[in-house]
């Protein structure tokens, strides 16, 4: 029939999931729970080798290591991403309110953990502009200007004592780095690195374009050279940029200059590179030529004196004196420390998943969320702030053929030149070419403000989640964005997993396949039985949604229809009693009529006997003075039972194709139960088709095969099965309106409540009884 197609032909016996487990030997997986613990708490000599090399992955690539191929590689890129590291992490600092030298100290002393404990060969730890501006925020709320200000009488102005601010703001940054440690830390060894998965793509585009849009909105003061009061909290990015256009009017001139030049060079290069990676052998380090030039200009002709440009000042030479955290500060910053653990975390396992599929290898999540941990701990007692990967110095390694963590050793000898003695010599170089540099290559950020056009092309839940994580990191400050746009993300997963659309499916024609009859035409219905196809997790979200989904596509709801007949019964009960009613009182008249006449006779009698003619004995027995003549009348006959003529159910068998549901929790469950026990009351048999093998076992702990209906013999392999099984059942007479137009009394007390039936134990309405367990 269909020429160049392969054919299979498959001849076998229907299965149950019952019959298919005992005739092929179904294996229980779940391990008892003393196992598991021994599982767990076992040690040998080759699991704490492996834990040894999974926590360390430098003892099992240095042995392999071929210096004579890549360590040349590896030296050069190292270098050349160094001239990156050097300047961006002191114009880094300047956005976390931290002194230049601070980008330094956070571009050398984390790399030396990670070069040990980090998975990602080309990965080089650094300052990141989005974590600069978070700790930046702490700083100026712990420490702000105000509070090491003074009025100097002698210059009748108000003086911040600069250094000592700086000390109590690098104090703070290495207080904020080590408790943003100790989660990670945490996070690593509860093998906490899955909460990555709750970060989706764009989720992180919305928060790094607003973070990438904040972060140039704080660099236009160094760029223009003006004076702008911090903000933070809410609307700190709007009083910000208000105030800088308010004070464009006070613009350094040669602040501008040297900003806009260092730019455009900046650019033009970067294209160069760009354009030419494949005949260069490592991009150009434009970033320290510049500052070269820069520091070269600005220095010999007294520039920053003359033009009163903000310039970075003295670099302490030699490496800082270690501190000790304030632990008692840690209650001020756990919320700033949290999102700082995760936003760290996430663009770290981001890019090192990027490099890893690029050049073949593997990156575990907990391990880089330990090494990250690490890095920012020993970094704490050092004045660092928080670091993860350095974006730029990451690419720069890559681009130039860097394999291994030796290119981030030459970049720690870079930078530690630089601490140790070039230092000294940056002191003249302006703050406006750090804010340029910065600006610059916040290029790639800013041009995801396009996302939201394309993606509202592809998928409009992602891109509401990519406007909410924008909006709210851009408005409500960095802490609160990445809390609103996760708790945003998970909401459009419980959305998207609630609302799902069941379907009818029909078979297709000659085959064993059931689609959806309003996408396929060549399909047809199974008379009798109705199959309803559910593609979504089966939990306390949307249990009763996909109960009604149920009715819906079936067009019978059970519990209606025992409703309708239990209040037919019960108002054909009130006629009966109104009649009896009428019945008694005319009885009771009756026999009211009857006793007033005997009275009379007995009242003629006596006035006869009394004028002693015709005396006669009377027997005692016949005068009853005692009599009610509104006595009981139990001695009626009782009416009779209610009855009424059940009408033909539209179907006989109920499937329920889960192929699609990969969980159900117990009110999924029970939402089962009670549409398998409602369905049964009618003579409907409820069949599960297609239950993965995980669903089963949720299945049969919480209790289907007790408290319902279902039994495992209506349990089937898949969904044409349950249709062969359901042909050759024979139905309930109550779906069939046969059976000589029998008479069927409901079983249910009249009196009862009319509540949801659905909710009416088993034993009110016959329980077991009412079950049909012929499907097996």
């Amino acid at each position: 029939m269909h020429q160049g197609r392969p054919h299979y032909v498959v001849e076998r016996p229907a299965y149950s999931q019952k019959q298919f487990d005992e005739e092929f030997g179904r294996n229980r997986r779940s391990l008892p729970l003393g196992d598991k613990v021994k599982k767990v708490l076992r040690c040998s000599a080759g699991r704490m080798r492996g834990l040894l090399f999974r926590h360390l992955p430098v003892l099992g690539w240095l042995p392999k290591y071929n210096a004579r191929q890549n360590l040349l590689c590896d030296v050069i890129s190292g270098v050349s991403a160094g001239t990156i590291q050097v300047p961006q992490g002191m114009a880094f600092a300047l956005l976390a309110n931290l002194p230049p030298v601070n980008g330094l100290y956070s571009s050398f002393f984390p790399l030396i953990p990670y070069f040990f404990m980090g998975t990602a060969h080309q990965m080089v730890p650094g300052t990141f502009a989005v974590l600069s501006i978070m700790v930046g925020m702490v700083c100026q709320r712990l420490a702000p200007e105000s509070q090491f200000s003074h009025f100097n009488e002698t210059l009748n102005a108000t003086i911040v004592d600069e250094e000592q601010m700086n000390q109590a703001r690098l104090a703070i940054s290495g207080t904020l780095a080590c408790l943003t440690a100790v989660i990670q830390i945490g996070l690593g060894f509860m093998q906490f690195g899955f909460v990555a998965i709750y970060f989706s793509e764009s989720f992180i585009r919305g928060f790094m374009t607003a973070a990438g849009l904040q972060i140039l909105i704080s660099v236009l003061k160094y760029i223009f050279g003006i004076s702008v009061p911090p903000y933070s909290g809410p609307l700190a990015v709007v009083y910000t940029l208000i105030d800088i256009c308010c004070g464009l009017p006070h613009t350094n001139i040669a602040s501008l200059v040297f900003a806009v030049v260092s730019a455009v060079a900046l650019i033009t290069v970067k294209e160069l590179n760009a354009h030419y990676r494949h005949k260069i052998p490592f991009p150009i380090p434009m970033e320290i030529i510049i500052v070269v030039a820069a520091t070269a200009i600005s220095g010999p002709l007294d520039m920053p004196q003359k033009y009163h440009m903000d310039i970075v000042g003295e670099i302490p030479l030699g490496f800082p004196a270690p501190i000790l955290p304030a632990v008692p500060e840690w209650s001020e910053m756990l919320s700033t420390a949290f999102s700082l653990a995760i936003v760290g975390y996430v663009i770290n396992l981001a890019m090192g998943r990027t490099l890893a599929s690029k050049h073949g290898y593997d990156v575990d999540p907990n391990q880089e969320m330990l090494a990250l941990g690490f890095s920012n701990f020993l970094g704490g007692f050092f004045k660092i702030h928080v670091i993860c990967c350095a974006l730029s110095v990451t690419l720069a390694v890559d681009s130039a053929g860097g394999s291994s963590q030796f290119s981030s050793l030459c970049v720690m000898l870079v930078v530690m030149v630089t601490m140790l003695t070039l230092g000294a010599y940056l002191n003249p170089l302006p703050k406006s070419v750090l804010g340029a540099l910065i600006a610059v290559n916040l290029k790639n950020t800013l041009l995801q403000l396009s996302d939201p056009y394309h993606l509202w092309k592809k998928n409009k839940l992602d891109c509401c989640v990519w406007l909410v994580s924008f909006f709210s990191t851009l408005f409500l400050s960095l802490p609160f964005g990445v809390a609103v746009g996760v708790g945003f993300s998970i909401l459009v997963v419980v959305f998207q997993t609630q609302f799902r659309n069941g379907s009818e499916v029909a078979q297709v024609m000659d085959t064993d396949l059931y689609k959806n009859p309003k996408v396929y035409d060549k399909v047809k219905l199974i008379e009798g039985v109705k199959v309803i196809s559910y593609c979504s997790p089966l939990y306390f979200a949307n249990a009763e949604i996909f109960r009604r989904k149920v009715i819906k596509k079936t067009g019978l709801d059970p519990g209606k229809v025992l409703l309708a007949r239990k209040k037919f019964l019960k108002k054909q009960q009130e006629k009966e009693a109104r009649e009896l009613k009428a019945n008694q009182g005319q009885q009771e008249k009756e026999t009211t009529r009857r006793n007033m006449s005997s009275l009379v006779t007995m009242k003629t009698q006596s006035d006869f006997d009394s004028s002693g003619a015709g005396i006669t004995d009377v027997p005692t027995s016949y005068i009853n003075p005692s009599f009610d003549i509104t006595g009981s009348l139990d001695h009626l006959p009782a009416p009779p039972p209610v009855t009424m003529e059940m009408q033909p159910m539209p179907f006989h068998t109920l499937i329920l194709d889960l192929g699609g549901v990969c969980f159900i929790d117990l009110m999924g469950i029970k939402v089962i139960n009670k549409m398998s026990n409602t369905y049964s009351r009618l003579g409907i048999s409820v069949y599960l088709a297609n239950v993965q093998a995980q669903v089963l076992e949720e299945l049969e702990s919480g209790g289907v095969f007790e408290e319902s209906c279902i039994t495992a013999a209506d349990v089937f392999l898949s969904v044409h099965d349950a249709v062969l099984f359901a042909q050759n059942t024979p139905p309930s007479p109550s779906t069939t309106g046969t059976v000589d137009r029998q008479k069927i009394t409901l079983a249910f007390d009249i009196e009862e409540e009319d509540g949801d039936l659905e909710q009416v134990k088993e034993d009110d309405w016959g329980g077991e009884d009412m079950c049909r367990h012929d499907g097996g």
